[in-house]
């Protein structure tokens, strides 16, 4: 299975478009949703669809070079020119995400075999989302990316934001976003919590909508 670039792009644009009133009535207010995000948002869907077709598996050493490279092209895409223009902000992302990522992949490995695939999915959400978070910025963008990730390795469809979904997708996403790893009380209470609540909604709103077959996938390329 692979990505269904078309299909996340018109969903994603729709959300765009609505965006205004769905944020009238978040619990916590977003910034704007605007074409260039929406752009390599879908470049990175692109990318992970190549890094699929050659089995290439983002939590293994090899692999974490690419996960990063998600979160740059989610941030400022692929062009060299804009890439030098972010150099300092994408050196300090490495260096923090080399600090970071060791617990949250080993809980991977050590899942992967066994969990449900939307209990995974939503357990490397949580600890890459919750405070301190797994990078600088885009760490919402980037973690609904690599948590399809996640589901497809298991084919198990994924979720993608839309208009219909933005609201509780995105609160319960605050909700995990301002709860501390670090701290005893929200480890132990609010994040599972937090984490239940959203394995649910990722169970009830996945959609195979948002998946083609790599042969089909080939066809129309």
């Amino acid at each position: 299975m692979l990505f269904n670039l078309a299909t996340i792009e018109e969903d994603l644009r729709g959300f765009q478009q609505n965006f205004s009133s769905i944020n009238d009535g978040l619990a916590m207010r977003r910034e704007d949703i605007t074409d260039t995000m929406v752009n390599q948002i879908v470049e990175a869907y692109g990318f992970l669809n190549d890094l699929l077709r050659r089995k290439i598996d983002l939590f293994t050493p090899a692999g974490l070079h690419s996960l990063l490279e998600i979160n740059h092209i989610v941030l400022c895409g692929k062009d060299p020119k804009t890439r030098r223009q972010y150099y300092q902000h994408l050196t300090e992302t490495r260096a923090g995400f080399v600090r970071k990522i060791t617990p949250i992949k080993q809980w991977v490995l050590k899942k992967r075999a066994s969990n449900n695939p939307y209990k995974l999915a939503t357990g490397f959400y949580s600890r890459m989302l919750s405070q301190p978070q797994l990078f600088l910025e885009g760490n919402h963008r980037t973690g609904n990316i690599l948590l399809n990730y996640l589901l497809l390795s298991k084919q198990a469809i994924p979720y993608v934001i839309s208009t219909d979904t933005a609201k509780p997708y995105l609160d319960l996403s605050g909700d995990i976003k301002f709860s501390d790893k670090g701290n005893s009380f929200d480890a132990t209470v609010r994040l599972p919590g937090h984490s239940k609540r959203f394995r649910q909604f990722l169970e009830s709103n996945a959609s195979d909508r948002y998946i083609v077959l790599a042969d089909q996938a080939g066809r129309k390329h």
